[in-house]
């Protein structure tokens, strides 16, 4: 049966899918929905465009067709890489080739290879990890080496129907643009699959082809060492702090093993159900350690053994979750993205400083997304170092902090308030291996002082200022009403000016990245040019509210993000939280209007 005369297009892709693709089991999807007539089906999967590079490189679901993760898509993305490569990379990158790694999900194995494949067929040489590993070993491996680029295939916390593609450039930090598009050109240039592409039986035997894993992790090791301070090696074995640890069903554990042992740490208690790769993710419904029920055997765990810090990676141990247990009320604390960007924040700079007493303050860099929270610039003012902000997603903290090391400066902490941290220069991306071990470091610094993490908060607030957040967001499976929503707020109240105020509260500054880029602040941030897509407005309060409301690229979703910025000294946590709920109340009600837009509120 063939599809319908008008749909010329569809007849094209079609066939040309069922000419390319060698899977049969993707194949035998396309051919179902053929003779099945699924016409509107298969024009979802063969005509609505090609994944393209998000925040975090391509995810979608294992399925057939381009907007999902596949053989046939990932063999065309390999090529398309390769090809670029072959176009802008210096001989000396071309020769030292490309690092390949992978997580433990269904098909990340076979991807891998594929790529590998890809890459040999054009005489590049590729180190091919031989097991599981966490992602950052690929951004660590491209620096170690001088490769070309590096490629991971994981889809991180993603749901287990999904897999992902995330490509670093010869830099080390995740691609931006103009790479990023003009690698998606160069897809576009080179679909046509050689059939033998699709055999990689050969990888393991062709010359080409080399396992570097065990060296990249013993020098990653050595690196890790060397940014950790002499004397807090002392509060290590003096402290003698034991962890409780989760892999969340991912690649984590045998390296945080290998790191605690190297760096002088009691060997964490793992969380033997989530200890080992499963793609299935058998025992949380997400494998996303920021959802507080995957953490639940991990509390089991420490109560059982009476230990009151819960370190959790996720699959791909390149974010962390820190809980902690609280004496005084019996219950546990799961730390937020911005508390423990705080700690791990104060924590990296006070070791630097005490290391680096010769540096200029002002040549030492902190970076924060533009969503997280502001307590960073608050310690970066107070110690005179520099604080630089950047569009949401560790592909700009990274290649900003690359940009800053060629201006010789000191970019020695990044985070986002998605439990993402980078500690040091070593690895230009986020980091759950390292950032793990720097709060085992803080723990046992703490522990001899005979405080806890939420005790050190506390002290964070009194010497920097309360810093409050409430972040969540709304749910609408139509696009146009999100986009009147912001059309709303730039003619708010027919006016045709955005808002002065919000109610009694004064607007000192908005920023609209969905008309223009911030013009004042730093470059190559993401935050000096428009948004490409999508819309994000951040609204400065002269109270010290700072508020983002910003629509999602990957869900359907208007997120706000509000953090209440007080200075040392200024007001009671209390009233400050009755301030900020009272101002959050107002911006949903004055400016999103979910009666009226139908919005959903988050379960």
């Amino acid at each position: 049966m063939s599809s319908p005369p008008e749909s010329a297009a569809l007849d094209c892709e079609l066939n040309n899918w069922l000419r390319w693709d060698r899977n049969e089991k993707t194949r035998s999807e396309i051919m179902n929905l053929k003779e099945n007539s699924e016409w509107d089906k298969l024009s979802a999967v063969l005509l609505q465009g090609r994944l393209a590079f998000g925040t975090a490189g391509l995810r979608g679901p294992m399925k057939a067709g381009y907007v999902c993760m596949n053989e046939l898509v990932i063999l065309q993305t390999a090529q398309g890489l390769c090809k670029y490569l072959l176009k802008t990379c210096t001989k000396e990158q071309l020769e030292a080739g490309i690092i390949v790694g992978y997580d433990g999900r269904y098909n990340s194995r076979r991807f891998a290879e594929l790529t590998t494949k890809v890459f040999v067929d054009s005489s590049i040489k590729v180190c091919l990890f031989g097991n599981v590993c966490p992602t950052p070993w690929v951004s660590f491996a491209v620096k170690l080496y001088g490769a070309a680029a590096g490629v991971m295939v994981t889809a991180s916390h993603n749901p287990k129907e999904d897999n992902g593609y995330k490509v670093y450039w010869n830099t080390a930090a995740q691609i931006i643009g103009p790479h990023d598009k003009n690698i998606e050109d160069s897809i576009l240039e080179n679909l046509e699959v050689d059939e033998v592409l699709w055999d990689t039986t050969d990888i393991d035997s062709n010359p080409l082809v080399s396992d570097r894993l065990q060296e990249v992790t013993e020098k990653y090791l050595v690196c890790l060492h060397n940014n950790i301070n002499r004397e807090v090696f002392d509060d290590i074995t003096s402290a003698d702090c034991k962890f409780v640890y989760s892999a969340m069903h991912g690649v984590g554990f045998p390296y945080i093993e290998k790191a605690f042992e190297f760096l002088g740490f009691q060997a964490v208690i793992p969380v033997e159900e989530q200890r080992l790769p499963d793609p299935k993710f058998t025992t949380v419904e997400f494998p996303n350690p920021e959802e507080t029920s995957t953490l639940k055997l991990s509390l089991e765990l420490a109560e059982k053994n009476k230990i009151n810090v819960i370190l959790a990676n996720d699959p791909d141990a390149d974010r962390l979750a820190v809980a902690e247990y609280q004496t005084k009320s019996s219950s546990w604390h799961i730390l937020t993205g911005n508390e423990s960007g705080a700690l791990l924040g104060w924590w990296v700079l006070h070791n630097f400083l005490q290391k680096n007493a010769q540096v200029e303050p002002s040549s030492i860099v902190m970076l924060a997304s533009a969503v997280s929270s502001k307590m960073i610039r608050s310690i970066c003012q107070k110690h005179g170092a520099t604080f630089i902000e950047t569009l949401t997603g560790f592909k700009w903290m990274g290649g900003k902090a690359v940009k800053l090391l060629e201006e010789k400066r000191f970019p020695i902490f990044a985070f986002e308030e998605a439990i993402g941290y980078m500690c040091g220069v070593d690895v230009p991306d986020k980091d759950g291996i390292s950032a793990a071990a720097h709060f085992a470091a803080l723990c046992s610094h703490l522990k001899n002082k005979g405080r806890t993490l939420s005790e050190q908060l506390d002290w964070l607030y009194t010497e920097y200022g309360y810093h409050i957040s409430n972040n969540s967001y709304f749910i609408c499976y139509d696009k146009k009403v999100f986009e009147n929503i912001f059309k709303n707020i730039r003619n708010y109240k027919g006016t045709g000016k955005y808002p002065e105020k919000l109610r009694e509260w004064k607007i000192s500054h908005i920023r609209d990245l969905g008309i223009k880029g911030d013009e004042m602040g730093e470059t190559n941030t993401g935050l000096d040019s428009p948004l490409s897509s999508g819309q994000m407005l951040t609204f400065s309060f002269e109270n010290g509210l700072v508020a983002t409301i910003r629509t999602s690229g990957t869900e359907p979703k208007l997120k706000y993000y509000t953090e209440l910025c007080a200075k040392p000294g200024q007001g009671d946590r209390e009233d400050l939280k009755v301030l900020l709920d009272s101002m959050v109340g107002a911006l949903i009600e004055d400016f999103l209007e979910p009666e009226l837009n139908g919005l959903l509120c988050r379960k």
